[in-house]
């Protein structure tokens, strides 16, 4: 539903604020090839379906399309919202150390990697501004209070980004011929009092109430078991590509990868869970391919590379907005070396709008006039159709989660009826999600075991195979239909036998050897035997 209501958001801005069609450019070409990559492999190739696969790549498309035909006034609009929002995140982050004893702030998010992910890109760009000789008092207080949010956060890909992007910033102010020492000396004041402030709120004597005090920081033996920790996801990562190099493994099934080779990650042990290789650029060419290197390696790093050319030749009133979102996006490519800010929905947002912004910037004077001459009835009707079933693509995992949703609440509830209608309905919604098949599947084996009818049991175990078959790489909806035969045996037209049952138990410690749902049901089936 955010992600929805997200892109519902974006497209409306793009419609309302838009002052002119634009010619293509290497960026969009980059940004549009690398969408309907992922999109095209989620639906396609990948084994194991996620709508992140959809929106992922709709958000930042409609981020990039809408900003890149923004005027001057609405783009400044759109900033100062952006800006007005990251303040209260950031707020938000030094209350969270200062007075509820946190030790590394994370606001909204659920990690601090990403929160850091997320003020970087707003405040590198005002940073990168103030090199520019853009010295306005708010840029200048939300900079310093965006700066203290970053230190709040204490991510170490935080602080690279951070160095990267101002890296970045320099060599373009230089490039530009727009770079005084002026401005690097109050640079270095607004991130020093960022500093003093995250430092001061967190050595307040006031924590989080209670027996256990505020949390302690994280020591450098921890911080060094963490580093380690990530070398580990990267040799399952690298691994699993070495076994598909052209297509991948299938976009977001690193989870899977980690649950299948736990062994070779003792740091995460049985139950630890993550969805990211902590490094974007191998994930993705564990999920995507080569091709989806090159796609990502084009989106993060050609728009500096455009700027750096570009730049001595745009006006002096247009360079600064685009060295500022240029360095922006240098940031984030580089801290998606140790995180995964590439695959979190409002880095990719903000991602899209620095590059439409910089592509608009770019580009002035140098795209071609784009043609006005009427087109082709053909070729709208295409254009049309296209966005009907775009819309309908998106749209259904949507209608899917809410039936579920709903489904789920019916049961809570005690109206079994309502609840097998709505939760049968998301499983037709959208077949390809695995998640549906477990939710019906948990319904009517509870059903069985409660009232023991034949249908509830059969339809049990049609749910699971069901998701056994939309998505082989997930362990629970196996481990539910071994379950289901095993308990619900003698309510069934063809229960497993023993063999059947040992070949899927096999099955499911091959997925996830060291999960201590498969041991519980390999001992539950050992035993009943």
């Amino acid at each position: 539903m955010p992600w929805a209501l997200s892109a519902l958001a974006l497209a409306a801005a793009g419609w309302a604020g838009a002052s002119q069609a634009r010619a293509s450019s290497r960026l969009a070409i980059a940004v549009f090839g690398f969408s309907l990559l992922v999109a095209f492999n989620t639906l396609v190739i990948s084994p194991a379906y996620t709508p992140a696969g959809l929106y992922h790549p709709l958000l930042l498309t409609l981020a990039f399309a809408a900003f890149r035909r923004f005027d001057d006034m609405t783009e400044r609009r759109a900033a100062c919202a952006a800006l007005g929002l990251g303040a209260l995140l950031s707020a938000w982050g030094l209350v969270q150390i200062g007075f509820l004893g946190v030790a590394r702030a994370n606001a909204l998010f659920e990690t601090p990697a990403t929160y850091a992910a997320v003020i970087n890109l707003l405040l590198v760009p005002a940073l990168a501004l103030l090199l520019c000789g853009v010295r306005r008092a708010s840029i200048v207080g939300i900079g310093a209070l965006l700066a203290a949010a970053l230190f709040a956060a204490d991510s170490r890909g935080g602080l690279l980004g951070l160095a990267a992007g101002l890296g970045a910033a320099a060599i373009l102010a230089l490039r530009a011929k727009a770079l005084r020492g002026r401005s690097v000396l109050l640079v270095l004041g607004v991130l020093a009092a960022g500093w003093i402030l995250a430092a001061g709120l967190r050595a307040l004597p006031q924590g989080a109430p209670g027996a256990s005090g505020p949390e302690a920081p994280p020591t450098l033996e921890a911080r060094a078991a963490s580093s380690m920790s990530r070398l580990e996801l990267y040799d399952l990562s690298w691994r699993a590509w070495l076994e598909r190099p052209l297509a991948g493994t299938g976009y977001l099934t690193f989870r899977y990868v980690l649950e299948r080779g736990r062994s070779r990650a003792p740091s995460y042990g049985d139950s630890n869970e993550t969805w990211f290789a902590h490094n974007d650029y191998l994930q993705t060419l564990q999920e995507l391919g080569l091709l989806g290197l090159a796609a990502l390696i084009a989106l993060a790093w050609l728009p500096a590379l455009l700027a750096y050319r570009r730049v001595p030749r745009m006006p002096l009133e247009r360079r600064p907005v685009a060295l500022a979102s240029a360095s922006g996006l240098t940031a984030m490519a580089c801290h998606a070396l140790v995180d995964f800010p590439f695959y979190v929905p409002v880095c990719l947002m903000l991602y899209g709008a620095l590059l439409g912004t910089v592509d608009r910037r770019l580009g002035e004077g140098l795209e071609r006039k784009v043609r006005t001459a009427s087109t082709p009835s053909w070729y709208r009707a295409a254009r049309a159709a296209l966005a009907v079933l775009g819309t309908v693509i998106v749209v259904r995992p949507l209608a899917a989660e809410a039936a579920a949703d709903w489904g789920l609440r019916r049961s809570a509830a005690g109206q079994p009826q309502s609840a097998a209608f709505w939760l049968e309905a998301a499983r037709r919604l959208d077949a390809a999600d695995w998640r549906y098949h477990w939710y019906a599947g948990q319904f009517w084996d509870g059903q069985a075991a409660d009232s023991g009818r034949r249908d509830a049991a059969r339809f049990a175990a049609d749910a699971f195979a069901t998701g056994v078959e939309a998505n082989p790489l997930e362990v629970r909806n196996l481990l539910g239909k071994i379950s289901v035969h095993r308990r619900h045996g003698k309510l069934l037209d063809a229960p497993a036998d023993a063999a059947t049952l040992a070949k899927w138990m096999a099955q499911a410690e091959a997925l996830a050897p060291l999960n201590s749902a498969v041991r519980r049901e390999r001992d539950l089936l050992g035993a009943a035997k």
